[in-house]
Formats: structure tokens, sequence, C-alpha cells
């Protein structure tokens, strides 16, 4: 009888473990959110605006191909569609314009692409832009809207992540075809790459605790700002005279919340976005 018992004890924690374990991978934004429902955006800190953009090596000459796509996306709708069904309809840009100034592309990056079959996308876990869903698929914005663009080239979009403080090394180097991930475009990028017209609007906020124990900036001053490194995030902290003092780089946006969290942090710096999607209200 005891072992009867145990055994149905066991098979009812792993189902319960099981059930959490596919709750916390399955991040729509308000299952993700859960993990960090204990933790405040500061109200009224908005650290600079910023776009989002895809970015091509230099010289490449698939900017072209991509922004005449992505108007089209735009135009008919698909581009609201998604951004509605992952919340992030008030981000977008009112309305989509390709990237000017292009000198013409130096080489194909293109037959490279149509050969392969496929697009290999750089990216990170950055839910509401590109995370997995419970069976390992990436899914999110990002990701439904370049698997669309591929789709409309004829190839397969293939998502690799990277290390965000090299993605343009990465790029330079061809381990990825292009970088689409929510990636705010800054001088440090369009130096380096080629860029596409911007498809939305984003800043930079401050995430802790207590949004009451620390009510501003000025409050945080000597304080522990985790921050992912080579984020637009990073350089908004060490912008400011406040935080800039103790700004403690991390591998990704998950991690640098997870350390406030932990309470390895006394703050965080990260997209807008992402925090509205998986902080608590």
């Amino acid at each position: 009888m005891k072992k009867i018992l145990a055994l149905v004890l066991a098979a009812l924690m792993l189902f319960a473990f099981t059930a959490c374990a596919e709750t916390e991978t399955n991040t729509t934004g308000e299952a993700a959110g859960s993990a960090y429902a204990d933790l405040e955006i500061i109200p009224g800190v908005e650290m600079g605006v910023e776009e989002y953009a895809i970015a091509f090596r230099a010289g490449s000459d698939m900017v072209g191909k991509v922004d005449a796509i992505s108007k089209k996306l735009f135009e008919n709708g698909f581009i609201e569609e998604i951004a509605k069904k992952y919340e992030v309809e008030n981000q977008l840009v009112p309305e989509f314009a390709a990237a000017s100034g292009q000198e013409e592309a130096a080489e194909s990056d293109w037959e490279k692409i149509e050969k392969a079959g496929k697009m290999v996308i750089g990216i990170t876990d950055y839910a509401p832009m590109d995370y997995k869903d419970a069976s390992g698929k990436w899914i999110g914005f990002d990701a439904e809207y370049a698997e669309k663009v591929c789709a409309e080239l004829g190839v397969t979009a293939e998502f690799k992540v990277i290390d965000w403080n090299t993605k343009t090394v990465s790029l330079s180097e061809g381990a990825i075809d292009c970088i689409w991930n929510g990636m705010t475009v800054t001088n440090e990028i369009t130096a380096a790459c080629d860029v596409s017209g911007a498809y939305m609007k984003n800043y930079q906020v401050v995430v802790v605790k207590d949004a009451s124990k620390y009510p501003d900036l000025k409050s945080l001053a000597g304080k522990k700002i985790a921050v992912e490194a080579g984020s637009a995030g990073e350089t908004a902290a060490k912008d400011d005279a406040n935080l800039k003092g103790n700004v403690v780089p991390v591998q990704d946006q998950a991690t640098a919340l997870l350390q406030v969290k932990s309470g390895a942090a006394d703050a965080c710096v990260i997209d807008f976005i992402m925090a509205k999607t998986l902080v608590g209200e």
C-alpha cells in the first residue's frame, strides 16, 4: 500500500513539475510575466527614444530587398496583425519608410542566401520579439516578421542565438546573415552595418523591486545596475550620471531582470517593450 501511495505521489509531483515547466517556457506575455510580477517599472523614467531595424553586412544587397517586402507587409496589414498578437502595436512606426542613402551593393549576400535556401538570423531570447514556445519553436513579433519576409524571398528563416555584445562581429564574419532582434539603431551599428528602415519605436526603462523605494534615477546613485552587454540599456545607464558608477553587464535582458529578482542587482535598465511584457503592473 505504501509503495502504491508513493508511486501516486511521485506521479503527481512529476505532473506538477512538468506543468510548471511548460508554463515557464510557453512565454506569451502573460505567462512569462508571472515570473517577474514582483518587479516594477519606475514610472515616468524614459531613457532615450530609439528605433528598431534590421542590420545586414556593410555593402550587402539585402537591405533593398527586405525593405521592399516590409513596405508591402505594412501596407497589407500583416505587420499590424502580428503586432496586436504580441501587444506591441503602439510601438510600430506610423508608416514604414525604406532606408535612404544606401550605396549600391558591393557584394551579393542574396546569392549566398538563395543558394543555401535559408537566411541565418542573429537573435537573443527576448520576449515578445523572439522567444521559444513549449515545443521549442522560436516565436514572437520579430520571429513571425522574419519568417514572413523569408517566405516572400523563397527561403527559410533559421534563428541563431548570438552574443549580443559581439553581434556586428558575427555579422561581418558571416556567422549570420542579419541581426533581427529588436535591434536599436545606433551610430555604432550604422558605422559597421547597412541598416533597414525602422519598423518600431522603443525606449529604455528602469526596473526595480520596489518603485516606492527607488522613485527616480537619483535614488539609484551608487546602486548596482544590471544591463545587457552591448545593449542600448548599457549605453543609457553609462550615460546617466546617477547610474554609471556601478553598471554590471550581463548576458542578456532576461538575466538582467533575474539579477533584480534575486537581489543580486538593485535595478536593471532594459527595453520598454520587453519590460511591459514581462514585468508586473
